[in-house]
C-alpha cells in the first residue's frame, strides 16, 4: 500500500544508513499485517483510511525511528552527528591535500636548493590554522541548524499521515547538502570580511613562504553586496531546513537570490581592477555568471512549470 510505503521511506529517513533497510523491511512487514488484521476485524478491505488510522497510532515517523535507533550519544545531535564527523573526515584530509600540493610546487620551482624542514613546519602551521578556522566554521553551523531543527519538532502540530511526502519528492531537502551551503557561506563572509589576506595563494619552498594575494584593498566597496547576499542566502537555508523541505515561497527567494548573485557578479566583472591578476580572475567570474544566468533559467522554468499542489506540499 502506497500509504505504508512513504510513511516507512520517511521513518527510514531519520535512520543510519546501516540500520535503514533491515528495519524498513521489518516495519513495512509489521504495518502491512497491521493493516490487513484491522481490516478482518472490520469486515471490509483494506483502504487508506483503515492504513491511515494505523499508522497515526503507530506514531510520528520521527518517534519510531528512535525506537530502532541506538541510544543517542552525541555532542550536535543524534540527526546530526553522524553529518557533523562525516564533514570532518572530509576536511582534513582536503586540507592536507591542498598544502602537500602546494609544498610539492614550491620544491619543483625552487629546484637546487638545499633540502630544509622549514616548509614542512611552515605547512604544518598553515595546515593546522585551516583545520582550526573550519572546525569552528562547521560546529557553529551545524550547533545551529540543530537548534533550529528542535525548534520545528518541538512545533507540536498535529501529524496527519496524509502530509507524508511521496517517496521520489522533488522537494524534500538533502540536510548534508543544505548544512554545507550553511558552511561554504559562513566561511566566506568571515574569510572576506576578516581576513582578506588569506585570500591569496600560498606557496612554500626551503627559503620562505610565497604569498600571491588575490585581492586589491579597493575590492571592499563590494562587501555590502556581497554580506548582503550571504545574509540573505544564509538565513534561507536555514528556514528551508527548520521548514524540513522546500516550499513554493522558498523556491521563488532562492530564485530572486541567483538573480541577486549574478547581479554581483555582473557588476564586479564590469566594474575597476579589484584582483591582483585581474584579467584572469574576472575571466574565472565570468564563467560563473554564465552559469548563475543558466541556473536561474532553469529555476524560473520549473517554477512556471510546476503548477501543482498536493497534501504535503508547502504553500
Amino acid at each position: 500500500m502506497e500509504l505504508v510505503d512513504r510513511y516507512v521511506h520517511e521513518v527510514g529517513q531519520y535512520l543510519p544508513s546501516r540500520l535503514r533497510a533491515d528495519v524498513e523491511a521489518e516495519l513495512r512487514s509489521l504495518l502491512t499485517e497491521s493493516v490487513e488484521e484491522r481490516a478482518r476485524t472490520a469486515g471490509r478491505p483494506a483502504d487508506t483510511q483503515l492504513a491511515s488510522d494505523v499508522l497515526r497510532e503507530f506514531g510520528v515517523p520521527r518517534d519510531v525511528a528512535s525506537r530502532y535507533a541506538p541510544e543517542p550519544q552525541y555532542l550536535i545531535g543524534p540527526r546530526l552527528y553522524p553529518a557533523y564527523r562525516t564533514a570532518v573526515k572530509i576536511m582534513i584530509p582536503v586540507l592536507a591535500a591542498v598544502v602537500l600540493v602546494l609544498m610539492v610546487i614550491g620544491q619543483f620551482r625552487h629546484q637546487g636548493e638545499p633540502p630544509s624542514i622549514a616548509p614542512f613546519i611552515r605547512a604544518t602551521e598553515s595546515f593546522l590554522s585551516g583545520v582550526l578556522f573550519n572546525l569552528g566554521v562547521m560546529t557553529f553551523v551545524f550547533a545551529l541548524v540543530e537548534r533550529a531543527i528542535r525548534q520545528r519538532e518541538a512545533a507540536g502540530t498535529v501529524w496527519d499521515p496524509a502530509t507524508l511526502p511521496p517517496v521520489n519528492d522533488p522537494d524534500r531537502i538533502s540536510y548534508f547538502g543544505r548544512i554545507f551551503v550553511l558552511y561554504l557561506i559562513a566561511a566566506l563572509a568571515l574569510l572576506f570580511n576578516f581576513f582578506p589576506e588569506w585570500v591569496a595563494v600560498v606557496v612554500f619552498n626551503n627559503a620562505d613562504s610565497r604569498v600571491y594575494p588575490l585581492l586589491e584593498p579597493a575590492f571592499s566597496r563590494y562587501l555590502p553586496l556581497l554580506n548582503a547576499w550571504w545574509a540573505l542566502a544564509f538565513a534561507l537555508n536555514l528556514v528551508v531546513l527548520r521548514q524540513g523541505r522546500w516550499r513554493r515561497t522558498s523556491r521563488w527567494a532562492d530564485f530572486a537570490l541567483e538573480v541577486f548573485n549574478g547581479v554581483i557578479l555582473l557588476v564586479i566583472i564590469a566594474g575597476p581592477p579589484v584582483f591582483h591578476y585581474d584579467m584572469w580572475v574576472k575571466l574565472v567570474l565570468q564563467v560563473f555568471l554564465v552559469v548563475s544566468v543558466i541556473k536561474a533559467c532553469a529555476m524560473l522554468y520549473r517554477l512556471l512549470v510546476r503548477r501543482t499542489f498536493e497534501p504535503w506540499a508547502g504553500r
